[in-house]
């Protein structure tokens, strides 16, 4: 195992418990020696999130100059509209709300069948593709024939040029909505890949997209992967996880979606559930005070969703309240979750866990928490 760090020999989150027996542990005892690999930063990881994250970067800033070149395109047909008589102006938002109607209901009766050409030129014209267009069926609804009637009369009001006005502003500016509609898209993605290059800089070992921070709530965490657990008993063990400390009863969350497992008591683990992820990585909690109602073995549940509650049962009785938090990638064995935990938490501050008292859920009994010794 390896040392505690200078200035850390006292911290309340390494902790010397009594040996709670043999019965329902779930860590091994006899593990191999500290494997100081486990915290190697790997290079082959940071630079494939490198890349990535370039890649997402280029997308959006291209994006952007695709919306910003299609604003352009819009403003100077709005300009030409403009241009024209309030009157005719009218008659021009009119033919747009036609069409985008017509396109709209087209969409929502979409059946497969025959081809009506008309209604495929009108709908190529709008949102929808010309070749999902030639997949509706030439029997037209009644709201279909009379929307599209009123698409053809508000056109016809018009003389050719300023129809061709009309139908180019009506589709540009659908474009510009698609391409808008895509940045909050390519921002996220840049996030994420942010994200997975700040965890593999850190030394991660894996990365889960849409990994969610398993506490809803302030907390306090470090990185004690590694530290000596229970040293001088049976159960001696080195640290395989996260300590993330809250205040008791603060809700916990799935880190992912996935299906619940293994939900019960173990000597150390205490009040202990696993999720196992639909990216095939598998998350253990310890030490819960509490389930959340309706948690059972085989059920599924969505990232963010509350499945249990912050406590101090098993081998943390009656100290800080926390979190034993574990990540299996494709359920192996465990890996540092610390890296992909502070990437997820981002920049909000680590608070210090020694806070009021909270009430739990379940009513075990609110307590606050301590600067004793923490659990497995």
């Amino acid at each position: 195992m390896p040392p505690v760090p200078a200035g850390l020999e006292g911290d309340p989150r390494l902790p010397y418990l009594v040996d709670p027996g043999d019965g329902g542990i779930d860590v091994p005892l006899a593990q191999s020696s500290f494997d100081p690999r486990s915290v190697n930063v790997l290079p082959e990881l940071v630079e494939a999130a490198t890349l990535a994250l370039f890649t997402a970067q280029a997308t959006l800033t291209e994006l952007q100059l695709d919306v910003a070149a299609q604003a352009s395109v819009v403003a100077e047909l709005e300009a030409r509209v403009g241009e024209l008589d309030a009157a005719v102006q009218q008659a021009v938002e009119r033919v747009e709300e036609a069409r985008r109607a017509l396109g709209e209901h087209a969409v929502s009766a979409y059946i497969v069948g025959d081809v009506d050409e008309r209604l495929a030129l009108v709908q190529a014209e709008t949102v929808v593709d010309m070749g999902v267009a030639r997949a509706y069926v030439h029997t037209l609804s009644s709201g279909q024939y009379r929307l599209l009637g009123e698409y053809e009369r508000a056109k016809s009001a018009l003389d050719g040029d300023v129809a061709e006005l009309a139908i180019d502003l009506g589709r540009e500016r659908v474009r510009l909505n698609e391409l808008a509609v895509a940045v909050p898209e390519a921002f996220a993605e840049v996030l994420e890949r942010s994200r997975e290059l700040q965890a593999y800089e850190a030394g991660a070992q894996a990365y889960i997209d849409g990994f969610v921070f398993p506490v809803a709530g302030d907390v306090e965490f470090i990185d004690s992967w590694g530290y000596p657990r229970m040293m001088g008993t049976p159960s001696a063990h080195w640290h395989q996880g996260t300590d993330i400390f809250a205040i008791h009863g603060t809700p916990l969350i799935a880190a992912e979606n996935g299906e619940l497992a293994r939900i019960g008591t173990a000597s150390l683990g205490g009040n202990k559930l696993w999720v196992r992820g639909d990216s095939g990585n598998e998350y253990y909690y310890a030490h819960l005070s509490a389930f959340a109602p309706g948690i059972e073995d085989g059920r599924r549940v969505r990232a963010g969703e509350v499945i249990g509650y912050v406590g101090d049962t098993g081998n943390a009785r009656g100290t800080s309240p926390h979190l034993h938090f574990e990540i299996h990638p494709d359920g192996r064995g465990p890996v540092n979750p610390y890296p992909l935990l502070k990437a997820a938490y981002g920049n909000r501050p680590v608070l210090p866990a020694t806070v009021p008292v909270a009430t739990d859920p379940a009513d075990v009994g609110g307590r606050g928490t301590s600067s004793v010794p923490a659990g497995d």
